[in-house]
């Protein structure tokens, strides 16, 4: 009995973080702005106290912001924008582009039902405007990986102009 609680200790963590299973980003730059510099870029220039709030949000003086919205706005002649993020540790705000991206995510909760149960292209399509903004959807798939496990599989990448 102790032995299988000990497991379940270990195992709980690690099953956790399993959805996303590939995340693999060709990365050609990222940039980095200060909390400051984001809160006063989006607006409110008097902010002495900058809270982090979320991997993707700031508080500047009770005021939120996203930093997809600052990053959208830095990047605008970016056509490789991908996605934004918070650095807590080094209080900053972290743009990232790149050329592509490949994401596999696994079906394993009810609460995956949302993405799992529709279409791929659907779901693809919400994985985009989260990790990959401004590329294009070049492949989505669901599949039935060797542990019988249903898997989302979404492939970006920034297409050639047609003429």
């Amino acid at each position: 009995m102790r032995e299988e609680v000990i497991l379940a200790f270990v195992l709980i963590p690690v099953l956790s973080f399993a959805h996303i299973i590939q995340d693999d980003v060709s990365i050609s730059e990222r940039t980095r702005h200060s909390f400051k510099y984001a809160c006063s870029k989006s607006g409110f220039p008097d902010s002495p106290l900058i809270d982090y709030v979320s991997g993707t949000k700031l508080d500047c003086m009770g005021r939120k912001i996203e930093v997809g919205d600052f990053c959208e706005k830095e990047k605008a002649t970016d056509p490789y924008y991908l996605r934004a993020y918070v650095d807590k540790d080094k209080q900053e705000v972290v743009c990232v582009s790149g050329k592509k991206v490949l994401f596999k995510y696994l079906c394993v909760k009810a609460s995956d039902s949302s993405m799992c149960s529709s279409e791929a292209l659907k779901a693809c399509t919400h994985i985009k405007g989260k990790l990959a903004k401004r590329l294009d959807l070049v492949h989505s798939s669901f599949v039935t990986n060797e542990k019988g496990i249903k898997q989302l599989n979404c492939f970006f990448e920034s297409l050639p102009l047609s003429i």
